[in-house]
């Protein structure tokens, strides 16, 4: 099936443009989209495109963008080659992490998520899954946040938590269906995943006309966008389904679908089809003789794979050995099977499941054929083998059974821990905005603007309660989110400091708030309102009883931990001993503002994975030992919250 009209011109558009790229930077541009596109509708290009971007890049390896290995491990997963693509896709993480935005860093971390499922690698998933997830809470981005509930989705696939893995795929629907003019092709991609796992999760007595439903919108999806490189696997699954049905005509139109179109290059579902084609055939006809070529193929198919599974060629070799039985050729099926169990060895794969599967069914077919064949001593000796073996199967698969509770046990506690500290850090943001603003600082504020207007100063008043009303509607507004830009951060905090310089010092305040020009406070993240608490603690404690003062607010990035940036709030007021002092002496004081920046500091540690601490607090003394004030010093966790590209 040639590219989509849709596709076919993209392509060709971006081909033009990568042969017409003027500079380097231009020309990677191009190739990477165009990679982009021909990765899911002719893969043969893509990869020569990325041959070329490697080869821009000779004798600079470590220059290569982190899209190369992306790509190269996305069209690795496709020809499943889950080795190299986990290989690659390791250095994406590490490339990603050092040069990408926010949304290249949810692609690539989602995109590794999928390749260690494969793997069986669930805790690293999960971890990479949960970077993932954290990113979006800060940058909500609808497609990636659908391509995100598909790969938790398989999360619980692979954990044996079914229940909780068909929400997530119904969510990741609702999301694409609502985007479907704006869908790139990976999110296309993404779509045939999710009905595709959807399929899988309905596959039971009852419910198979729902997966047969299921995976033909995967192949519909596949068919309408190009999207040839799991198309195979999709029709592989809907024929199996509906053998399972029992509507053999629809299996083998779909098997013969697979084989006229060579399985787009997928040799294991080529393999598949021509297997399960053979069998499907001789279950409707009950003639042999078409059945024997397939069967054949699906060997020789198999046997040139990298790592042909063992398995797969005993059930070849069953199958055989069955058609010669039904011919009544108890010799011939004893000869062929005799070979088959020799060549098993079941007691150097003692602990293999499908093993011991073959094993047991192998002994049950001798003994029959022993027995009908009037050798009732061999048939009575491969009874008992059959009953050892089975008992042994029952085992491995009692054992199987316990591993998928213990999964899903495990799976079980992740998500009550996620959900723990997502309830957490919602507590803790909601009494943070409970502590955030000193009751003293608005009825001081109000008083003042009340002040204006009885003095007949209403453009002061107005002005004022203006910036009043904007600094009570932000913190609201950024109580709802998690992290805000720096940049949002320091003007928060600059009409906090300007309010109260005018209404509550008359002007005798004065502050600066320094950034290193090394930090780009538009793309930087922090926890919302994070440094506030503190900068009210420098005003409320040490300058309280003073009618002037200074407040120095200073960010610059963190040199041990590119996570973090340090923030620095001095102040030089009468030092937290006269604090102290003072406190005591006045029984009535309230300690709203310890509890606000102890409820920041909670905050911290939740939002931050190490157990350093990220609050330092120093006194300030001058030369002749008197206070000279009280420097806080933060350590503050951050994020991306605006893209370099969006993508």
């Amino acid at each position: 099936m040639p590219p989509t009209h849709f596709s076919a011109t993209e392509i060709s558009t971006l081909e033009d443009k990568v042969a017409k790229a003027t500079s380097f930077a231009e020309r990677i541009i191009y190739q990477e989209r165009l990679v982009r596109v021909c990765m899911y509708v002719t893969p043969l290009r893509a990869h020569s495109v990325l041959a070329e971007m490697r080869k821009l890049h000779e004798g600079e390896e470590d220059a290569l963008p982190f899209f190369y290995y992306l790509h190269r491990a996305n069209l690795a997963s496709l020809e499943y080659d889950d080795d190299l693509a986990l290989s690659l896709l390791e250095k994406a993480v590490v490339t990603v992490d050092q040069y990408g935005d926010i949304t290249e860093k949810i692609e690539v971390y989602l995109d590794y998520v999928g390749v260690l499922i494969n793997h069986g690698r669930q805790e690293l998933a999960r971890d990479y899954f949960d970077k993932a997830e954290k990113m979006l809470e800060s940058y909500p981005h609808k497609t990636l946040r659908a391509r995100a509930l598909v790969r938790e989705g398989f999360l619980y696939v692979h954990s044996f938590s079914y229940p909780n893995a068909t929400p997530r795929f119904l969510e990741a629907d609702r999301i694409f269906s609502k985007l479907k003019a704006n869908l790139s092709l990976k999110d296309h991609y993404f779509y045939t995943l999710l009905h595709s796992g959807l399929g899988t999760l309905q596959m039971r007595p009852g419910n198979l006309d729902k997966a047969a439903a299921s995976f033909r919108k995967a192949i519909s999806r596949c068919e309408a966008k190009g999207l040839l490189s799991r198309l195979a696997w999709h029709q592989l699954k809907l024929a199996n389904t509906l053998a399972a049905m029992q509507e053999f005509d629809g299996a083998i139109e779909n098997f013969n679908a697979i084989i006229e179109s060579n399985a787009h290059g997928s040799q294991q579902a080529l393999a598949g089809a021509h297997l399960n084609l053979g069998m499907c055939l001789y279950t409707r006809d009950g003639q042999a003789d078409e059945v024997t070529p397939l069967l054949d193929q699906a060997e020789r198919l198999f046997l040139a794979s990298p790592n042909p599974e063992r398995q797969q060629l005993v059930s070849i070799e069953i199958t055989r050995a069955q058609l010669v039985f039904d011919r009544g050729d108890y010799e011939g099926t004893i000869d062929m099977l005799t070979v088959v169990f020799s060549e098993l060895d079941p007691d150097a794969n003692f602990e293999n499941l499908p093993i011991m599967g073959h094993t047991a069914e192998i002994c049950q077919m001798l003994a029959e054929c022993y027995a009908l064949a009037k050798d009732f001593e061999t048939a009575y000796n491969y009874r008992l083998l059959y009953d050892f073996y089975l008992v042994k199967y029952n085992s491995l698969e009692g054992a199987r059974q316990q591993e998928e509770f213990a999964a899903r046990f495990e799976t079980a506690a992740w998500e009550k821990e996620r959900e723990s500290l997502q309830l957490r850090a919602s507590q803790l943001q909601l009494r943070a905005l409970r502590a955030q603003m000193n009751p003293h600082f608005l009825f001081n504020a109000m008083n003042s603007i009340q002040s204006f207007i009885t003095t007949n100063e209403a453009s002061t008043a107005s002005r004022y309660l203006a910036k009043f009303a904007m600094l009570m509607r932000r913190s609201l507004e950024y109580s709802n989110l998690e992290y805000i830009s720096l940049e949002d951060e320091v003007q928060f905090l600059t009409d906090y400091l300007e309010i109260n310089c005018q209404l509550r010092f008359g002007g005798n305040l004065k502050y600066v708030i320094e950034l290193s020009p090394d930090l780009e406070e538009d793309f930087i993240g922090v926890p919302t309102m994070i440094l506030q608490p503190y900068v009210e603690n420098a005003i409320e404690h040490g300058l309280r009883s003073r009618q002037s003062g200074n407040v120095r607010v200073l960010f610059v990035p963190d040199e041990d931990d590119d996570n973090s940036i340090i923030a620095t709030v001095t102040d030089d007021g009468i030092g937290r001993e006269q604090v102290a002092i003072m406190h005591a002496a006045d029984a009535t004081r309230d300690h709203h503002q310890s509890r606000g920046t102890s409820i920041t500091q909670s905050r911290l540690e939740l939002l931050s994975d190490s157990k350093e601490q990220r609050v330092l607090i120093e006194d300030l003394y001058h030369e002749d030992g008197k206070a000279a004030g009280t420097r806080v010093t933060v350590r503050i966790p951050v994020v991306d919250v605006v893209p370099r590209r969006l993508g």
